[in-house]
């Protein structure tokens, strides 16, 4: 029984000692932990000049570079959180990467997905996915991951939805991300095209069971373009939005408020200034 007791209280200050460690180290992360960072040293280099430093490897410089702005990107995993990403930086760096080597396609992707720390850094990307799209004009992943920043960090779903249907528009673009493009056309007021997205969705798939889905949400995102058109047709008369779809009835732009393929019901969303289905 001794030696039970003795080994109990053994565990305990060990369990008391890897408390005390942890609060160390977190007292140690949070005040002593960044006296022993050292500052980065981040050059700015104007391209003109950074093709002259290059020399004839204007590929190897571009090289050099990239790995620096990784660096920096990939070290706010484990850097303090009060040590901030520079995007200004980092996004100029890009540019002069890009114009130094204008076929790196993986500086441009990596532009809009590596870099991408804080919301306006999808309108840092844009330029640079933008120039890139000039180089690489049938390439989907371009204007996709510019349409993904604008979807997902920016909620700027019109911009959005513009860039994945250039995206889709693209030869040997993957099906896959047809959903997300619908979601952005939908959220934006787009039916009519959200309408033709849904009918590539229901050519492109042998079941039988999704060929249906489809063909249901394909006719309702008709009947929310047909309602949109009213809409704008009401307020170019009135010069506002209507309170209801009876409005739009009422002012003869709708014969009647269109069917539901599952038999839902629609209405006219005043926050948004858009029709939908009734929740």
């Amino acid at each position: 029984m001794p030696a039970k007791q003795s080994k109990n209280r053994i565990m305990k200050g060990v369990g008391v000692l890897l408390i005390l460690a942890a609060f160390g180290l977190g007292y140690a992360r949070m005040h002593l932990y960044p006296f022993a960072i050292k500052p980065e040293v981040k050059l700015i280099v104007d391209s003109r000049l950074s093709h002259l430093i290059a020399l004839d490897h204007p590929g190897f410089l571009a090289d050099m570079l990239f790995i620096q702005v990784n660096l920096h990107s990939g070290s706010m995993m484990w850097k303090p959180n009060f040590i901030d990403f520079d995007s200004q930086w980092a996004y100029r760096i890009m540019d002069v990467i890009t114009d130094l080597d204008p076929k790196f396609f993986t500086a441009y992707l990596f532009s809009a997905m590596g870099l991408v720390h804080y919301h306006d850094d999808v309108k840092l990307a844009e330029p640079i996915l933008k120039k890139g799209m000039k180089v690489f004009p049938d390439a989907w992943e371009l204007p996709f991951w510019a349409g993904f920043g604008y979807y997902n960090r920016q909620g700027d779903f019109e911009t959005a939805s513009k860039y994945m249907w250039e995206a889709y528009n693209k030869p040997d673009a993957p099906r896959q991300f047809l959903g997300l493009m619908v979601s952005a056309m939908q959220r934006s007021g787009n039916f009519h095209q959200a309408a033709m997205a849904m009918k590539a969705m229901m050519d492109h798939t042998d079941n039988p069971n999704l060929k249906t889905l489809y063909a249901k949400k394909a006719v309702r995102m008709k009947n929310l373009a047909v309602m949109m058109k009213a809409a704008t047709a009401y307020k170019e008369q009135t010069g506002s939005f209507p309170d209801s779809l009876d409005d739009l009835v009422g002012a003869r732009l709708l014969n009647q408020i269109p069917k539901d393929p599952d038999g839902l019901s629609y209405q006219w969303k005043k926050e948004k200034n858009l029709p939908g289905i009734a929740r």
